[in-house]
């Protein structure tokens, strides 16, 4: 229990202001511990300690005389203030049993499968590009539009193989092709222009009736760009028409009755062998059988007489 010192004697025969907090007066000797309630034991919390006001000196009275009395041992110094002991914290309460979830299913083997396979289709969706050509195939690629008289398209991959600073030997290849095609291309395209003078030209002997003609430009053609499937069709109209003359000339033989004419015309129309006109030949074929016949029976009686 802590004692309350008074800063003034409580001496009221006394009272004069202490210099210090003692237990007793030194001027009159009087206790200066007055006795407190007896209370009940409480913790109070710790209380910040304050320094002690300093005293300020008064005036000292004239010095009255003081009875000797021997000076009380001072009491011993009151023990520090036990801190408080830390509230214990409350026991933590076990979860209820309906927090816990419930355990999870195993993962069957068909969901598996189906990711596997949703993953394999968004993986054929999304595949990364494929990977750039190698100079080879570029130079493959680059030969077959030479070929192909693609001649700007074969430059130009030319030109991305130098800026890409590829092998010597694949540039050089490369560029033997396009000499080598672009020479091959300038002589079909003078083919072409060639051909489509001819057809022009052909049509128009035909038109005008003039076959051998059209055959004589036609063999000019040939000789010089060589055959193919273009020039054998159009030398099959020419022959036609060729032997359609024949033909109609062996019409008018036939008509004058001229055995020998008609004889020579089918021979020459025949010598086309075009199986268009096979019919037409062989009508005028059994014609010149019965002239023949005709000319035979009127030549009897004069070898009878």
């Amino acid at each position: 229990m802590l004692e309350t010192v008074n800063d003034v004697c409580i001496s009221a025969a006394c009272g004069r202001t202490l210099p210090l907090r003692v237990a007793h007066c030194p001027f009159c000797g009087a206790r200066q511990v007055a006795q407190a309630p007896v209370l009940e034991k409480t913790v109070a919390p710790p209380q910040p300690r304050m320094p002690p006001p300093v005293p300020v000196a008064q005036p000292t009275p004239a010095p009255q005389p003081v009875p000797t009395v021997s000076a009380p041992q001072p009491a011993p110094p009151p023990p520090p203030p036990s801190p408080a002991a830390p509230a214990k914290a409350p026991p933590a309460k076990p979860a209820a049993r309906g927090s816990v979830p419930p355990p999870r299913p195993p993962v069957r083997l068909r969901t598996w499968i189906a990711a596997a396979v949703v993953l394999t289709g968004i993986w054929f969706f999304n595949k990364p590009a494929d990977k750039p050509a190698s100079v080879a195939e570029q130079v493959e690629a680059a030969t077959a539009l030479a070929a192909q008289c693609d001649l700007d398209g074969a430059r130009s991959a030319l030109a991305v193989l130098k800026s890409a600073k590829a092998p010597a030997a694949q540039m050089k290849r490369l560029q033997a092709s396009i000499t080598k095609s672009a020479a091959a291309c300038d002589k079909q395209q003078q083919r072409a222009q060639a051909w489509l003078a001819l057809q022009g030209s052909v049509n128009q002997a035909l038109d005008a009736g003039k076959p051998e003609l059209a055959a004589t430009r036609l063999a000019i053609y040939v000789k010089r760009w060589g055959d193919d499937p273009d020039t054998l069709e159009l030398d099959a109209r020419v022959k036609v028409a060729q032997a359609s003359v024949q033909l109609d000339a062996a019409d008018a033989c036939l008509a004058k009755g001229d055995r020998v004419c008609l004889e020579n015309s089918l021979i020459a129309a025949e010598r086309y062998k075009r199986p268009e006109l096979a019919a037409r030949t062989q009508t005028l074929r059994t014609a010149l059988s019965q002239l023949l016949e005709r000319s035979l029976l009127d030549a009897a009686p004069v070898q009878g007489q």
